[in-house]
């Protein structure tokens, strides 16, 4: 039995931690599918004979199914009137038929509504579904730390490994580097990054990477020399 498997057989016996893991990745692979679950856009929309998938092909004006609106058509609305005129044409709409980005305008003033059965959460100060973009706001969360973590262990790994393992200049050049690194007001930076460069979620993540990747780098660099000083490696 590897160490891996042990230390998993180990875990699975702290019920609270192996249960929340289990809950939580399960949450985490259905937020991929929000887009057919939480949504604006309807799934299907037959109209006049025939099909069309807003969903999957994305913006369609409102004029293409009849309805005089500015820019994309409103399937909420659609839906409605469809039924009230009984007709053949028809609209599936997800399960909670909000989008986090919804303008607020279709539907007038809705800042600050309570909890009820249409807006589980209510809506917030710009008027939007605080359910919906809590459940988005989830993937966007769980992928950024996975994706921080994964970086950020890489490269503490291969940078305080060298250290580790090179020693002598290579290992005095990098602990100088990060000395100074470590120095720099890191939320300046942070700031002075995004006032010059587009925000997005790439950006944040290499922002993050930029301020977390030397707690590692010190971690490993401690291993390797420890490593080093031991008798079977001299043998070696």
């Amino acid at each position: 039995m590897s160490i891996f498997q042990k230390r998993w057989l180990k875990f699975k016996t702290l019920k609270r931690g192996y249960y929340s893991l289990v809950i939580l990745t399960v949450l985490y692979i259905i937020s991929f599918f929000l887009p057919l679950l939480i949504n604006n856009r309807s799934l299907i929309v037959h109209y006049n004979d025939k099909l069309y998938f807003p969903v999957l092909s994305g913006y369609i004006p409102g004029k293409t199914f009849g309805q005089e609106v500015p820019g994309e058509a409103r399937y909420r609305d659609l839906k409605q009137i469809f039924e009230d005129e009984d007709s053949e044409n028809w609209v599936l709409m997800p399960p909670y038929p909000f989008s986090p980005y919804e303008d607020i305008t279709f539907e007038g003033n809705k800042m600050y509504e309570p909890p009820s059965l249409r807006h589980w959460l209510g809506t917030d100060n710009t008027g939007r579904d605080v359910f919906a973009r809590l459940c988005y706001a989830f993937n966007i969360s769980i992928s950024f730390a996975l994706i921080l973590t994964i970086i950020t262990y890489i490269l503490g790994i291969m940078i305080g490994g060298s250290m580790g393992y090179f020693g002598g200049r290579f290992d005095l050049f990098f602990q100088r580097l990060i000395e100074i690194w470590s120095s720099l007001p890191m939320l300046f930076v942070i700031i002075i990054f995004v006032s010059i460069l587009r925000p997005s979620f790439s950006l944040l993540i290499g922002i993050y990477t930029l301020v977390n990747w030397i707690g590692m780098t010190y971690y490993m660099r401690a291993e390797f020399y420890r490593e080093k000083a031991k008798d079977y490696v001299a043998a070696a």
